[in-house]
Formats: C-alpha cells, structure tokens, sequence
C-alpha cells in the first residue's frame, strides 16, 4: 500500500508528515522528496490540523561563483532592509557576506560584521575542522536543514554578537561556533535557538502561513538543548576540563536565551541555579591561574603552541552570567548568584578577577595570532569597561539594599552613595570625554564609554529614586538626567541599535524627565526596542504602569521602591 491510504510513520522528515504520507525514512532526503523535488526537512515541528500546507520546492542550485542569482534566492526567503544613515531599531543589517547557503565561502571566513568599524585581518586557523556545505552532520546525530543552515550562517550578525561589542574572528563567541559547535550537539542547537529567534525578533525571516516561524524553530531547538543536556547531567562519569568547559559555555547560553527571549523569571532562575550547581560541585573549574606562567610557557622553544594556550573563556561567561544576574534580580528572581559568588570564599570566582581575566582572554589564548590591533582595541576599552563593571556591582548592591531589608539601612544608604562619588571620581576623564565626543563615531571606544557613562548615571538616579524617594532632586541629579538624554540622542543619532544596550538609562530617564517632548521621545525608543529583548520589554511594562500611577495621581511621585517591590513578590 503506498500514498496517502498507507501507513504513516511517525519517524518520517517534516515533509512528508505535513503533506500526511508515508515516508521512506531515508536520510538526509527521502525518495519521496526527492522524485517531487520537495525540501525534505528534518526535525521542523508540524502542527496538527485538518489544512494541508503545500510544501516549498527545492531551488535550483546556482553556480558557485554566481553571487547575484544567490542574493536573489537569499532576498526570496529573507527581508534584507537597505542600510541608511539612521537604521530603525527594530531591522538589522544582513551582511552579504553571510548570505545563507552560499556554495564555495566556508563558515570559518565570514569576516567580522561591517558596523563594528573593524579592517578584516586574516581568519586564524580553525582550532576544529571548518563547517560548511547545505547538510552537514554535527556531534554525529545533528543534521542541519535549509532553516537551520540559515540561523547558523547568521550567528555572526546576530544582537547577541553585536552586544558583546567584540571584533567577532577574536571572541568567544566565534570560538564557540567553530569549534565546540561542530562537536557538541547541545552548543549547536543553542546557537541555533538564538539565531532563530533573533531573526523573528527582527523580522528578518518572511513567515509563510500555515508553517512554524522562526521562532517556533528556536523554541523546539532550545527545547531539545535542554532535554540533552538533561540527559547528560544525569549520567555520571568523569569529564575532562575541556567537557567541563562545554558545559559551562551551554549554560552560558541557555542563560542568555531566557534573558533575551524567555518568557518568565522562573526559568532564568532555573539555569542560574544550575551554574550555582556546577561551581559547587567542580570547584577545579574556577582556579586562580597565574598569567606570568602561561607567558613562559608560550616563551618556551620545546612548546607546542596548542599547548600553552590558556583559556579564560569560562570567566568571561561566568562574568556575563552574573551581569544578566545583576540587571535581572527586580524581574522576580528569588536567588542572586552574584552575591553568591561574593559569599563562596573561592577568589577564583570573585568578579573583579573575573573582570581583569576576560580583559586577557584574546591575548592568553590566541597568543602570536592576535594583530597588534585588537591589542590596542583591548586596551583602549579597558577603563571603560572596567567603569562598566563598577556599574554592574553598583547596581547588584542596589538590589540588595531593596530587597533584603537590613537593618540600620540609612548608613548604609549614605555610605552607598559615597561609593557611588568615589567611582565618579576615580573615571573623570571618561565622563569629560562622553561629555563632548562627537554625535557618530565608529570606533568601539567612544561608544563603550557612551553605555558606561549612562548606565553609571542611571545608577545615580536610581540610587535617590529607590533609597532616598523622601529626597528632592539635586543639581547632581539634574546633571545626571541631562547627560543620559544627551548621550541617548547621540547614540541614536549614530546607529539606532545602539540604544539596545542602553535600556536601563533610557527608562529611568523617561521616569525621571519633566519634559513632555523628550518623555514622548523615550517612550517611542523604548516602544521600538520592546520586541527585541525580554528585559527590554520587561522596561517598557514599568515606564507605562509608573507613568500610568503618577498620571492618575496628577503627578506626584510613584514610590518606584514599594512598586518593585510588590512587582517582584507577583
């Protein structure tokens, strides 16, 4: 019996499932697929209903060398928007350079993505065998579909990428998808759900009626990375660092995908207790590791280079965790990991020597290969980062303050301020120069010193709105307001998606501002951000409900304390 009166299998492609027929099973393509010429997909969810969706026909290949037809495939199956000199918040720049299933351009040659202002240097050697081609086996049991090959070629364009503010050949975030991503299904899948979902969230990917978006796709990866990853943490067996190391940069992303496209605190929570889990029980993943020793080693003649790289990648996702941490505890999280790093007694895991071992990851682990200017890329950011990352603890402190209801709090409060003063003072020079930096500007310095500057003056208005409400605002604090609104309209002004990683500053502006126009301006950033990040949109639920309160109560202040405080016990 054959066609649609035969048995179907339960284990056929997507395909053939959705069409209701049986199928052949065979693998990457059924025969079915192939004598219809029909995209033979694997593992794409199918939603049950009495409609029958055609299903999509195969492209002709183009030759390799035909960049043309291919852009025209590529525009066929995803929105391109053209590039202007203020880009909307809510599009993202697709490079041509990863354009999707382009014959003859390896993965591993992608340069870095054009906004971040930084000359192409010659890739380094691919620490794994390069991946390329439309289907290609992963950790041996992950295929690759067409949909699938798409997110993978557009991780390097993705916001997270872009957030991170790092040339991508030289980050870990590139080491993670030439590398563990080939051997380790889970990584892959991860990279997969959020490429996919940033791709929704962008409207990147045109959606066909009737057929899962690109978002169902990052949620049934994700989905699965989880349930692996489950069944991974449940057997127990000896696991070498470098296995240890996987593990970490999963969770890693797993972490960031509930940050970025989750839909609940409880979940966030989940995985940030998980890496709670796994530094109490693998301490030896967290060690001091002395840098002048790693020097000689790389100095030595009889070294293999292989050998003496030192990776310092888990400190820099461990740091990243805690900052999703730091910004998420008024979101409804019940535990705070980043205290509990404070309180573990380990000084491996301490935050500022986090801090100073992700300044050197580049330079400790690619050695020879790392140019002359990602050195001098590293050190100019340095100050500004670091004043970011006192920002971040400022900000953990907060929330501390907030929520745990500690006695002799008004102490604790003015001291808290003075902290606040002398971090002020020990980065002048970056406030002067975010003071008068010009409105656009490609370098990656002014625009790190831009988000430092504003996120430290949202903590200074956050300080007296959250601690002190009782206080009328002072000259600071005005000065503090007007220096975040001109920060945020140069950002602006410069590249739009830029204001992404200023949330934080925008909102307590548009909570503090007594001008009508530039409150409008705000909320219309903010309402533009809002479909990109859960956080985002998180921001944009306490500016309308606050603004709703004070306008109900003809103007008078809201308690921003009590609000979230209650907000969080919801």
């Amino acid at each position: 019996m054959s066609g649609r009166n035969a048995p179907r299998s339960k284990k056929g492609c997507s395909t053939c499932r959705r069409r209701k027929v049986k199928c052949g099973e065979e693998r990457p393509v059924c025969k079915r697929c192939s004598n219809l010429r029909l995209s033979c997909e694997w593992g794409v969810p199918v939603k049950r209903g009495k409609s029958v969706t055609p299903a999509r026909h195969l492209q002709p290949r183009w030759p390799s060398r035909d960049v043309a037809a291919a852009a025209a495939f590529a525009t066929s199956t995803i929105e391109i928007p053209q590039p202007s000199s203020v880009t909307s918040p809510a599009t993202l720049w697709y490079p041509i350079d990863t354009i999707p299933d382009l014959p003859g351009i390896p993965i591993g040659s992608i340069s870095s993505p054009g906004w971040l202002g930084v000359p192409p240097f010659p890739p380094p050697p691919p620490l794994y065998p390069p991946l390329s081609g439309t289907d290609f086996a992963c950790a041996n049991s992950l295929v690759l579909s067409e949909h699938d090959h798409k997110y993978f070629q557009y991780f390097p364009s993705s916001s997270l990428v872009f957030y991170y503010m790092k040339s991508w050949q030289w980050s870990s975030f590139c080491y993670l998808y030439q590398g563990p991503a080939a051997t380790n299904k889970i990584i892959m899948r991860m990279i997969l759900a959020l490429s996919a979902s940033d791709m929704h969230r962008n409207g990147l990917m045109v959606r066909t009626p009737g057929r899962p978006t690109a978002e169902d796709h990052g949620r049934y990866h994700y989905g699965l990375a989880v349930k692996e990853f489950r069944q991974t943490l449940v057997s127990p067996r000896q696991v070498s660092p470098a296995e240890l190391e996987a593990t970490f940069a999963t969770m890693f992303l797993m972490v960031t995908y509930e940050w970025q496209y989750g839909h609940c605190a409880r979940h966030l929570q989940l995985h940030l207790q998980g890496v709670k889990s796994l530094l109490e029980s693998h301490p030896e993943l967290f060690q001091i590791k002395d840098v002048n020793n790693v020097l000689l080693s790389m100095e030595s003649e009889d070294s293999n280079e292989s050998e003496s790289r030192v990776s310092f990648i888990p400190e820099q996702l461990l740091l990243w965790i805690l900052y999703i941490d730091a910004s998420c505890q008024p979101m409804g999280l019940t535990e705070s990991l980043y205290d509990y790093v404070l309180q573990s007694g380990n000084p491996a895991l301490h935050p500022d020597r986090l801090y100073r071992c992700a300044r050197v990851w580049g330079r400790c682990f690619w050695g020879k290969q790392y140019p002359d200017q990602e050195v001098s890329d590293d050190m100019e950011n340095y100050r500004a980062l670091e004043l970011l990352h006192a920002g971040m603890a400022l900000r953990n402190r907060t929330w501390q303050l907030l929520f745990d209801n500690v006695p002799d709090s008004g102490y604790q409060v003015e001291s808290f301020f003075n902290e606040i003063m002398a971090v002020r003072d020990k980065f002048s020079d970056l406030f002067i120069t975010a003071k008068f930096a010009g409105p656009a500007s490609m370098r990656r310095t002014l625009n790190t010193i831009n988000m430092a500057v504003s996120t430290f003056y949202a903590q200074i208005l956050f300080h007296r709105r959250l601690l002190c409400p009782s206080q009328p605002p002072r000259t600071l604090h005005r000065h503090a307001l007007s220096n975040i609104l001109e920060i945020v309209h140069k950002q602006y002004a410069s590249e739009a998606r830029l204001l992404r990683r200023l949330h934080w500053p925008i909102m307590v502006a548009a909570l503090e501002t007594d001008d009508p126009a530039q409150l409008e301006w705000l909320r219309q950033r903010l309402a533009e951000l809002r479909p990109c990040h859960t956080e985002i949109r998180w921001v944009n639920e306490i500016v309308d409900e606050v603004l709703a309160q004070q306008n109900a109560s003809k103007g008078e202040y809201v308690n921003l304390a009590e609000f979230l405080r209650n907000r969080a016990a919801q």
